[in-house]
């Protein structure tokens, strides 16, 4: 493709590239446009400029449902996770990532760990412990140690274990462009630890429940525990005048609406898969009759070849004769 840039994440690669992805607009290449939002996505993400990143992806929401190669639509998808997940959007995120390990290649295993990594992080971001046998696989499971480490911290609420493993694996985290995320992660295992406080006892002072959660002053301790309650990770009040968090019974869950709604998820998700499956099978079927049709092409082309070649010789006989 004539006009890249030499260098597509120097800052100066900008402006040449939204020109060439303005060319390729007008052009009508699509293949072309995909490729160029992924370099400028890439370009923005270096940079960490999130808020253009967002506003491009926006603009280019035709590319996402139409994608011309699915090695551009794999990396397109991871792309639009990380910001997303940077927005806060944690459920388009984890939507998008999973996408992107769905569209690529199984042997891309470099692209394949680091989309994983992101999207264990997403994961532990959204509440969502995830299985041990993800961290299984045999190629990628001493890439994803430090994440493991990070899913037993998150699971059983230890926060001093996850302060730990934050300092140790630090440098990975920043390889991996996970650090900002890694470290919105201690909110949720502030919030794992404080619900098994409150599962353990019926009341306990906010003074011990600083003291367990390794905070530093018992008025942080009550800000925590007044946000969880206002959230709906436990179901307590503070009693202020005795300083006191004080459990109520467990409720049933049944009898509310969280169930209908993670049903509802789960649905949507479902059908946005099947929508994908029937596009790639009918993009499948137009290629097949591309190929067909392509063919017939290349064999009317040699009859036609053979049938001049025959005719010349059989004139040339004839100019012999005569």
């Amino acid at each position: 493709m004539s006009g890249l840039p030499a260098d597509p994440l120097a800052l100066s690669a900008r402006e040449p590239l939204l020109n060439l992805f303005r060319q390729l607009t007008l052009a009508h290449d699509a293949l072309g446009r995909e490729i160029i939002v992924n370099m400028l996505l890439r370009n923005y993400l270096h940079y960490k400029h999130y808020d253009a990143a967002d506003k491009l992806i926006s603009s280019v929401s035709d590319i996402a449902q139409n994608h011309k190669s699915t090695n551009q639509s794999a990396r397109f998808f991871y792309y639009v996770a990380c910001v997303k997940a940077i927005k806060l959007d944690y459920t388009e995120a984890g939507s998008c990532i999973a996408q992107a390990l769905r569209k690529a290649p199984e042997k891309a295993l470099g692209f394949r760990t680091i989309a994983t990594k992101l999207m264990l992080t997403i994961q532990l971001l959204s509440g969502i412990i995830p299985q041990r046998s993800e961290f299984r696989a045999k190629d990628v499971r001493r890439a994803l140690q430090p994440y493991l480490y990070l899913t037993s911290c998150v699971r059983f609420g230890k926060i001093s274990r996850f302060n730990a493993v934050l300092t140790e694996y630090n440098s990975t985290f920043v390889a991996d462009d996970t650090v900002s995320l890694v470290h919105r992660i201690r909110h949720n295992v502030i919030k794992m630890a404080l619900r098994r406080v409150c599962q353990s006892y019926s009341r306990i002072s906010l003074s011990d429940i600083c003291a367990k959660l390794s905070l530093g002053t018992a008025a942080d301790a009550e800000y925590i525990v007044t946000k969880a309650i206002r959230d709906g990770v436990i179901d307590a009040y503070v009693d202020h005048e005795n300083g006191w968090c004080v459990s109520r019974e467990v409720a049933n869950v049944y009898a509310t609406t969280e169930p209908a709604l993670t049903f509802q998820k789960r649905i949507a998700f479902c059908n946005q898969t099947h929508n994908e499956a029937r596009r790639a099978m009918k993009y499948g079927d137009k290629q097949e009759q591309d190929e067909e049709h392509k063919k017939k092409l290349e064999q009317d082309a040699k009859e036609l070849v053979k049938a001049l070649e025959d005719g010349t010789a059989d004139l040339m006989e004839d100019e012999g004769d005569f």
